[in-house]
């Protein structure tokens, strides 16, 4: 099992990323606070006190997930959507037999930049 733990500094410099980008006004309220009050309370006192540790495995996931979103760029969404629809293609184009008339297809659907182009498309 891989032990997975967050600094306030990553904690925090994410939370700065997010601002810059605009990812942070696409959270909505309650997950803003979770971060917010994660934050407050991994801060380390001023009296030179140790910044505390969250352990608890549930909220140490939904704090990672609130850390992807923040750290996602526009290229990531774009080829996230054309990932998503190349699968799609992929499963679609076995059951209908495409690949047996368009061969080229399945390497298209594996080659990156085609992946990022399908993202763009709506």
């Amino acid at each position: 099992m891989l032990i997975q733990c967050l600094s306030y500094e990553e904690l925090f410099a994410n939370f700065k990323k997010g601002l810059r980008n605009g990812n942070w006004r696409k959270l909505r309220r309650k997950e803003k606070a979770l971060y917010r009050a994660a934050l407050a309370y991994m801060k380390p006192k001023k009296s030179g006190g140790m910044a505390r540790d969250i352990v608890n495995r549930m909220l140490l996931e939904k704090l990672l997930t609130l850390v992807e979103r923040l750290k996602e760029t526009k290229g990531m969404r774009i080829f996230k959507r054309g990932f998503k629809k190349a699968v799609e293609m992929l499963e679609n184009g076995e059951e209908n037999g495409v690949f047996a008339w368009a061969p080229g297809l399945r390497n298209w659907l594996k080659d990156p930049d085609y992946i990022f182009w399908l993202g763009t498309v709506r």
